[in-house]
């Protein structure tokens, strides 16, 4: 027998969360998962024993959690799950800044693009989880929503690939932070060009054998 989607809850006045609190991550490599994250989210320890550690950047007692399980491999890239999390910076000028700073210790982005809403980073962890660094493009819900409603999103809702460094060097020239962060116009985009090293070779390969058979992607 098939799974059913559950139907969507009808409006209600039942609590909702507050936020998101924290995320926690298994791993077999703990030292090299949490100085990753100490480097990448600029995270304090919180917490730490030998079965968890808590990291923290801001008044919440943890936002990351790392379990260890010793017996632990890397995740496999093909695997159905999350996808990614997302961490929202101030400003465009502190988003290229981190950066350069991480890439001046080796960690790099697998993926740069602007998606339209966002201005955005992926990192590859060392367990091959990956994690977003954006700043958001729009200050105002309106603007936001008609770029959202426009042609130009429905057409390409994934983005248009940048250079970090290539952005910031425009920035410390002085152009204006809104008008490097307005998505260049590319046509339509499918998710058969998301990067293979962002996807993985099984998941590319998919994409690009469903598109051969017809099969919209």
């Amino acid at each position: 027998m098939l799974n059913q989607s559950p139907k969507c809850a009808p409006e209600t006045n039942l609590p909702r969360p507050a936020y998101l609190a924290h995320i926690v991550l298994r791993t077999g490599q703990p030292k090299a998962l949490i100085e990753w994250y100490k480097s990448v989210l600029n995270a304090t320890v919180a917490h730490s024993n030998d079965q968890v550690t808590f990291l923290t950047y801001d008044d919440e007692h943890h936002r990351i959690a790392i379990a260890t399980m010793p017996v632990l491999g890397k995740r496999p890239l093909s695997r159905a799950g999350v996808d990614h999390v997302a961490f929202t910076y101030a400003s465009l000028n502190e988003l290229l800044q981190h950066h350069q700073n991480l890439d001046a210790i080796g960690i790099r982005p697998i993926w740069s693009v602007n998606h339209g809403p966002t201005t955005s980073l992926y990192y590859r962890d060392p367990d091959r989880n990956v994690i977003e660094l954006q700043v958001d493009n729009f200050s105002t819900e309106a603007e936001l929503t008609n770029m959202l409603n426009g042609l130009d999103f429905k057409e390409n809702p994934i983005g248009v690939d940048f250079d970090p460094a290539k952005l910031k060097a425009r920035l410390d020239a002085g152009e204006d932070p809104r008008s490097l962060t307005m998505r260049p116009k590319i046509g339509p985009r499918s998710a058969t060009t998301l990067p293979a090293h962002y996807l993985g070779g099984v998941a590319t390969f998919a994409i690009k054998l469903a598109k051969l058979f017809g099969v919209k992607v």
